[in-house]
């Protein structure tokens, strides 16, 4: 230890540092209080002996001065007292010095206070050393969260979060939460909603659920059904995560256009479907593995179909809003959560939920991330089939026979698929990868998309798998027309269709010619125009209305299994390249 030594006796001064330099320490010397300071000042001892009574300063005030410069780091300070400064000695002590000796030095004394004073300052020294490390990791620590809840900010689109119906809530248990809700709407106006739970909570688990994100907007965009985004996010999940890592996943799809709900759950607590007076009509429990935990061939992602005819609202939510507990008290439950929502229907559902939890809670803090999703159905927004379509040119514009003959083409992609590619291919999707590419079609996506999806679903679905759309009119319709055209398509054995999309220039006015041409034996194309000259609409008609309020012209040619359709897109863009 370096030592500092205050004395005015100089014999006392020799004697002591002396001693101290036989046991090992190094000295230093000062004289009154004031060379004190200054003396440790310049050399930052270890420790001071100091005398009590001195010239210039006196040793408690000196004292008092090395403590407050001292600041957090410790200096023992011990005083060399005489007979008769008890009391001062006191008073010192009570400001701050840490001991003292008695004159005469009995030097085995001071030798034991050294060392006993050397262990202490070892220790405190490695409790310093660790607390400047503790705050290093904390500065650290803090740093990655700030850089991860950025980086969770602009991977997960807020904006798209605040779609008319749908109402959400994230609580995290610690600064970040291991709970990720999202929400995209597909070129179609299909509304996607995420709901996951990573394992754990707090930076790890935030990080579990990141990678679901670029699939999930990514897909959602191109039109992807959420069959292929969870196959996708599945894989996703066991690529970048470390094995034993998975995470729980809601997936909801909202087709307002036919009043369908699809819901996948994949470990997450059961949904709730409500009427509007908030009555409970159907429970979706968890009837899937999360995901990361198998292949995605091993998995199935099939979800379940809702199909409404007036308005309700589903309630999804994580486990750490109905296992919320208080000690001796149930955990909160599905009861409590929809009680609030039920009291709440017209008024804001979340706040009721709040104020419900933090009633249970009471004072408590929730020891698991909380989030909830309210997505309401079946309300006044028309689908997009209905929708203003902006500046989409009416058909009475162009003549059909002047588009039919354009032969000016800017550019050209064609696909032809096979019996076998069209059972595993997502072609319109597939597609619409290429389509997002061209500029003149930025702003006509999601026309572009319904237009693509009808032409091309008619061509499968009548045109080679000759389905009958009566079918979806029955009791439970849908579900046995998409049941039996999964078994159609699985049995496909031959057929093709033929998909050309153009870039066209008809005086001046950019155009779309989109040409679907299926192997089928074709229909009878003449009804379909007395639907479009205002009969009643019938199994067809939903597609055939579609077509005509977004297209310039349409034109069936031959026996009806080939048709071409002319897009005029909004505006937005120079050229069509």
């Amino acid at each position: 230890m370096k030592i500092l030594v205050v004395d005015d006796t100089d014999a006392v001064l020799l004697l002591i540092s002396r001693f101290v330099e036989a046991l090992g320490h190094s000295a230093v010397q000062a004289r009154n209080g004031q060379e004190a300071i200054d003396t440790w000042r310049a050399h930052r001892p270890d420790l001071v002996l100091m005398d009590m009574m001195m010239p210039v300063m006196s040793g408690p005030e000196a004292a008092a001065i090395i403590k407050a410069e001292s600041g957090a780091v410790w200096v023992p300070i011990v005083f060399v007292t005489g007979v008769g400064e008890e009391n001062r000695l006191a008073e010192a002590i009570e400001q701050g010095a840490d001991d003292y000796i008695n004159k005469p030095v009995n030097f085995r004394v001071l030798e034991a206070k050294l060392k006993a004073f050397s262990r202490t300052l070892d220790l405190n020294r490695q409790v310093v050393e660790q607390s400047t490390k503790l705050a290093d990791y904390y500065d650290r620590a803090e740093e990655e969260k700030r850089v991860a809840r950025h980086l969770i900010e602009q991977m997960v689109n807020a904006e798209r979060l605040s779609d008319p119906g749908l109402e959400y809530w994230l609580s995290p248990a610690e600064s970040l939460s291991g709970d990720l809700i999202a929400a995209a709407r597909t070129p179609g106006q299909v509304l996607h909603v995420l709901l996951a739970d990573g394992i754990g909570h707090g930076l790890t688990a935030a990080l579990n659920v990141l990678p679901l994100t670029q699939p999930f907007y990514s897909m959602t965009e191109k039109g992807y059904s959420i069959s292929d985004i969870l196959a996708e996010m599945n894989n996703k999940i066991r690529q970048v995560l470390p094995v034993g890592r998975f995470v729980a996943v809601t997936l909801l799809a909202l087709d307002e256009a036919n009043d369908c709900v699809e819901i996948w759950n994949g470990g997450m607590p059961a949904l709730q479907i409500l009427d509007p007076s908030g009555r409970l009509l159907k429970s979706v429990p968890s009837s899937n593995l999360p995901l990361g935990i198998i292949p995605s061939h091993s998995m199935d992602f099939v979800p379940v179909r809702h199909y409404y005819d007036q308005q309700g609202l589903i309630v999804a939510c994580s486990d750490g809003l109905i296992e919320a507990h208080v000690p001796g008290a149930d955990a909160y439950g599905f009861d409590r959560l929809l009680g609030a929502i039920a009291g709440n229907l017209a008024g804001n559902r979340i706040d009721s939920v709040k104020d419900s939890l933090a009633g249970y809670l009471q004072g408590h803090p929730h020891h698991d991330d909380v989030s909830l999703v309210l997505m309401a159905f079946g309300g006044d927004t028309p689908p997009p089939a209905t929708q203003d379509h902006g500046d989409a040119q009416p058909a009475s514009d162009f003549t059909l026979p002047a588009l039919l003959a354009i032969d000016e083409c800017k550019w050209r992609y064609s696909l032809t698929l096979g019996a076998d590619e069209l059972r595993y291919i997502n072609t319109v999707p597939f597609m619409m990868t290429f389509v997002n590419e061209i500029r003149a079609l930025n702003h006509s996506q999601s026309d572009v998309f319904l237009i693509l999806t009808e032409l091309f679903v008619n061509a499968v679905d009548h045109g080679l798998l000759r389905m009958d759309s009566r079918l979806k009119h029955s009791a439970a319709g849908m579900e046995e027309y998409l049941l039996e055209r999964s078994q159609r398509l699985a049995n496909l054995q031959e057929g093709r269709i033929e998909i050309d999309l153009a870039g066209l220039d008809y005086g001046g006015s950019e155009l779309l010619q989109i040409r679907v041409k299926d192997s089928g034996p074709g229909f009878n194309w003449a009804a379909w125009s007395r639907v479009e000259a205002g009969e009643p609409q019938q199994a067809h008609g939903r597609g055939i209305l579609l077509l005509r309020a977004l297209c310039s012209g349409i034109q069936f040619v031959g026996n009806g299994s080939e048709v071409l359709a002319f897009y005029r897109p909004h505006s937005g863009s120079d050229a069509l390249h």
